[in-house]
């Protein structure tokens, strides 16, 4: 098992977690007269969803309007019309003073995420004062207006796992340094914690309807022998228990625990993709579905390759499933859902950035689509700095495209070029 830390970091484009495809559908839950009555109290039924920061239409970014990080700019991707823009109606605007209505106070946050086909969801944090502010905007980032102000309270650390049922975010965090897992509603700002992570060293694994499923570990680590590789990858003793928690209750179910005197406290791994619960197990490369009902596996494949097989790390983390195929973040291979097929992965042409090369990663997936970064071009900027001395900097550009699911799983760089990532 390896350790786990969750971090947000908003310069990060391509978060390491991909949603469901973007479709802007809407589903349903039947609410029977047993859950009618909690799911009046704190929710209303509908599944949630991990917020993404796009869909078939629009990908949002915010960025600074400078380098003293005063002002904050928000640019919009056309996905339709292949192009991008800064939301702003006023004539002769340079889109670099609060004037503009595209431009804020600068704080730190994420992008923002789109709630429904009318408003985003806007998360900012001050380390400092441990504030997390969320604001709600129009889909062109107009009529920015603050939804509430949470003092004491950190819900950005984990904010790569939010998800809403459409009338409320919910999210990991912290409130008065009590870790937990908690409900924001989206009409009057108010924080409820729906769990309390306090008792244990928790891991959110992700959601399926109104369900999380959670890891509670007791674990203890080898001292550090001072060998930063190894230590990072020394394995624990101990146990860890899986957890089916109810959003709407709070309750808890155990679902099965892992052990180091069987072996299986390291070796398996637990993954939800696609509203689909994976289980991996390391030691002998298989690959199953996991029934949260009953706690039965199903087996898809056993011919994953094994972690001696490689030099580098592996990481049987789900990217995405495009089309049936599973894709991994760090495996050579595609697994079919269907029919169990495990094949080597098509790569596509490599990006070169930061020094080396790296595979296009995805940052929206569509119903037949995929945002990716499609390529980097070198480039040599001069700014000022806080003393007004101009210095230049170098940096690999990014760019977005557009790519159907067929040429990415193929490896056809048949890219649509959309825009430049963040500058």
């Amino acid at each position: 098992m390896k350790r786990v830390f969750s971090l947000a970091l908003t310069a990060l484009l391509l978060a390491g977690c991909t949603a469901a495809p973007a479709d802007g559908s809407e589903s349903s839950t039947v609410v029977t007269a047993e859950t009618a009555a909690a799911q009046a109290s704190t929710g209303n039924g509908e599944p949630l969803r991990l917020l993404q920061h796009g869909d078939e239409k629009q990908y949002y970014f915010r960025e600074s309007v400078d380098n003293t990080e005063t002002l904050l700019r928000y640019r919009i991707a056309d996905l339709t019309q292949y192009n991008d823009y800064i939301p702003c109606d006023v004539e002769g605007c340079t889109h670099d003073s609060e004037s503009c209505p595209a431009v804020a106070p600068y704080t730190f946050g994420y992008q923002p995420w789109v709630l429904d086909e009318n408003t985003l969801l806007a998360m900012e944090y001050s380390f400092d004062e441990e504030r997390t502010t969320l604001f709600l905007m129009d889909r062109e980032c107009h009529n920015r207006r603050e939804l509430t102000t949470l003092d004491n309270c950190n819900l950005f650390s984990y904010s790569d796992q939010a998800c809403t049922d459409g009338e409320a975010l919910y999210v990991r965090g912290e409130q008065n340094g009590r870790d937990g897992l908690y409900r924001v509603d989206l009409e009057d700002g108010n924080l409820t914690e729906v769990y309390p992570f306090s008792l244990g060293n928790f891991y959110v694994v992700g959601a399926i309807g109104r369900t999380y499923l959670v890891e509670q570990s007791q674990v203890t680590y080898p001292d550090p022998t001072g060998d930063l590789i190894a230590d990072a990858q020394a394995e624990p003793s101990g146990t860890k228990m899986q957890l089916l928690l109810n959003v709407d209750t709070g309750e808890t179910r155990e679902l099965r625990t892992f052990s180091s005197e069987d072996g299986s406290l390291n070796a398996i791994e637990t993954y939800v993709a696609d509203d689909v619960c994976y289980s991996f197990d390391s030691s002998t490369g298989a690959l199953s579905t996991l029934d949260w009902n009953t706690g039965d596996e199903h087996l898809i494949t056993d011919q994953l390759p094994l972690p001696a097989e490689y030099e580098s790390p592996v990481d049987y983390n789900i990217k995405a499933n495009l089309n049936g195929w599973l894709v991994f973040y760090n495996l050579p291979v595609i697994v079919n859902t269907e029919t169990g097929e495990a094949r080597q992965r098509a790569d596509l042409p490599e990006n070169y950035w930061n020094g080396y090369g790296h595979q296009p990663d995805i940052a929206l997936q569509l119903k037949d689509r995929l945002l990716v970064d499609c390529r980097y071009e070198p480039i040599t900027r001069t700014t000022l700095s806080t003393d007004g001395t101009p210095y230049t900097i170098e940096f690999d550009q990014m760019y977005l495209g557009l790519i159907s699911i067929d040429d990415f799983l193929n490896g056809v760089p048949n890219y649509t070029e959309v825009c430049k990532g963040p500058y």
